[in-house]
């Protein structure tokens, strides 16, 4: 399963996010059935996106709830094309517009 995360650091809270952002190796921070895909930062905001890999939802949570003291973060499920396509031509199917 992928997951979209969203992620805005508390102001109160940047020093203290920079500091564990920095102290180790991204792959570490994941739990056990979870793969972090990629982050992506906007630093002049202290926001950004993450796409996080999991086996299960919970392995996904379990990953942010290692940051969500520091900052509100969001965790989205998200498919592929693939996926939403056959969903779409099943909706129109059903609406009559296929």
């Amino acid at each position: 399963m992928n997951f979209i995360s969203y992620y805005n650091i508390k102001p109160e809270n940047i020093v203290a996010a920079m500091k564990r952002f920095t102290s180790g190796d991204p792959a570490d921070e994941m739990p056990d059935g979870a793969r972090l895909v990629g982050r992506w930062h906007n630093a002049a905001s202290t926001s950004g996106v993450a796409i996080v890999e999991a086996d299960s939802i919970e392995a996904a949570m379990r990953w942010t709830m290692k940051w969500n003291d520091l900052m509100d973060i969001t965790l989205d499920p998200a498919v592929e094309d693939e996926v939403v396509g056959q969903m779409c031509v099943e909706k129109l199917t059903a609406l009559g517009e296929m």
